[in-house]
């Protein structure tokens, strides 16, 4: 699954773009049905909507079921020249399907999963070995996984009794201590590499402990425990889930309101609190993070520019760059902040103040 950063390539390709989001869950008879047929409605309202005959052939020829996928789930699609861009299962389903054809492409539902999204890792320790999950909160599958093994000499037995004692008890702490610290510098290294904002430590109690005094200060400060051992003998595994899932929900949800916080007390100078700010900010490619409530900008129009600074309220704001056309307010500006490398985060009407529309924190 894609990071709204990795399609800022395909936003500088050239329309027209078709957008599709549409429910696939196959919980049902008639819904998996529904989903076989799915390939002739998409075309026909791609035809509807304006799009080539090679793109709504894309869309008639691509598999739209998601057989074997626990719903309720979507599929976003992109297509553009007749290919098939992008093909994605999200999950939840949708109540308001899009299907549109545009100069650009409409990244909201994706946003909408991974504006917000947590991206973070599961760090399931034991004594000789740990495995350690990277997940988006937006999937219940690992984007990735690896095992790390350590020492295993003299681990879990220890002499009792005899002179010896002492030494082999040394001796073993040494062998969890070096573990620990070998499983350390691996989550050490996967938060330098940036994305990951949470870092979930488990399994056995010792091992954990020695994981957690190796990390990195970063790493530290990302780091929240599950006290349970999902590898014991007679571990409950949803349980083990559920209660990850509960630290991530509460991750996310003091991202949204630091987030608030952060643009109250930057006001005036390292945030924008309006809309006409906002895109100024934009413009000039300062936006750090860009605040969007897509419900309160709902039936604003913006320009499209083929190149920087990328979005406009008119052609005497294009600088030169080719004027693509005039879109929907909210893809454009989230086009826009992913072409900045810029974040975005969508809030619900009336949770930015005074009800505006977008709102942003900036880098200066």
């Amino acid at each position: 699954m894609h990071a709204l950063r990795d399609f800022a390539e395909s936003l500088r390709e050239s329309g027209p773009w078709c957008t599709v989001h549409a429910d696939v869950s196959t919980g049902t008879v008639s819904s998996l049905e529904a989903t076989e047929v799915l390939g002739e409605n998409m075309a026909r309202q791609l035809v509807d909507a304006g799009a080539r005959e090679e793109d709504a052939k894309a869309a008639e020829t691509l598999v739209w079921s998601a057989k074997g996928t626990a719903g309720p789930v979507s599929r976003f699609v992109l297509i553009r020249q007749g290919e098939v861009v992008v093909n994605e299962i999200l999950p939840g389903g949708t109540t308001q399907p899009l299907v549109e054809c545009a100069p650009i492409p409409n990244l909201l539902p994706l946003a909408a999963v991974r504006g917000s999204d947590v991206e973070y890792l599961v760090v399931e320790a034991e004594r000789a070995e740990a495995k350690i999950s990277r997940f988006r909160a937006s999937t219940r599958s690992p984007i990735e996984s690896q095992e790390v093994t350590g020492e295993t000499e003299n681990i879990r037995k220890v002499p009792v009794g005899g002179w010896s004692q002492g030494k082999y008890q040394h001796r073993t702490e040494e062998i969890w201590k070096r573990n620990g610290a070998d499983v350390a510098a691996e989550v050490n290294r996967l938060v330098e590499d940036g994305g990951i904002q949470l870092v979930v430590l488990a399994g056995d109690e010792r091992a954990r402990l020695m994981v957690q005094d190796a990390l990195s200060e970063r790493a530290a400060g990302l780091a929240q425990t599950v006290d349970m051992n999902s590898a014991a003998a007679g571990a409950d595994r949803d349980r083990f889930e559920e209660a990850v899932d509960a630290v991530v929900a509460g991750v996310a949800a003091r991202r949204q309101h630091e987030m608030l916080e952060r643009l109250v007390g930057g006001l005036g100078s390292v945030a924008a609190g309006g809309w006409a700010e906002t895109l100024r900010a934009l413009q000039e490619a300062r936006v750090d993070t860009l605040l969007l409530s897509p419900e309160a900008a709902e039936g604003r129009r913006l320009l499209a520019l083929g190149a920087e600074p990328w979005i406009a309220n008119d052609e005497s704001e294009a600088l030169g760059a080719p004027v693509l056309g005039s879109v929907d307010a909210s893809a454009a500006l989230l086009r826009a902040a992913v072409l900045t490398r810029a974040d975005t985060v969508l809030f619900p009407r009336g949770a930015l103040d005074s009800g505006e529309a977008a709102a942003a924190i900036l880098r200066w």
